[in-house]
């Protein structure tokens, strides 16, 4: 982890593809205390909108945080602000992409040698369906 000495605009960062499984929202759904039968129950799942199980959406913003986290280090945990909204479901077996595009840098007023970056921030399935869209900033010294 850490920052990178120069960051611009049109800089991009990902995360290698992650497959979701069962396994990982059962085990999402026990670490949020969670149990909402849309996530947890096939026989339940079947009966809605969505035909099945699918992750809860906080799983996916944990693959965004990742990246922060990974891209930024502490700068991230201590000046990041993040902004999303929830599109498409992502249900077991998908395989989500994670990815943030710079799209400016700006000196911090008053504050030498720091910058305020602005990302946009997406995840996708592997078939390309937005599952989060957002932006996000962080300031870097």
């Amino acid at each position: 982890m850490g920052i990178f000495v120069e960051i611009k605009k049109g800089d991009s960062f990902s995360l290698p593809p992650k497959r979701v499984t069962a396994e990982m929202i059962a085990k999402y759904a026990d670490a949020a205390n969670d149990h909402n039968p849309l996530h947890v129950d096939m026989a339940f799942a079947k009966t809605t909108r969505y035909g099945g199980i699918i992750a809860h959406g906080m799983l996916s913003m944990a693959f965004l945080q990742e990246l922060m986290v990974r891209t930024f280090g502490a700068a991230w945990l201590s000046s990041g602000t993040i902004e999303v909204g929830f599109g498409n479901p992502v249900r077991p077996g998908d395989e989500v992409l994670t990815e943030a595009k710079v799209t400016g840098v700006a000196p911090v007023e008053g504050k030498e040698n720091e910058s305020t970056v602005r990302l946009q921030l997406v995840c996708t399935t592997g078939d390309g369906q937005k599952v989060i869209s957002g932006k996000a900033t962080v300031v870097l010294s």
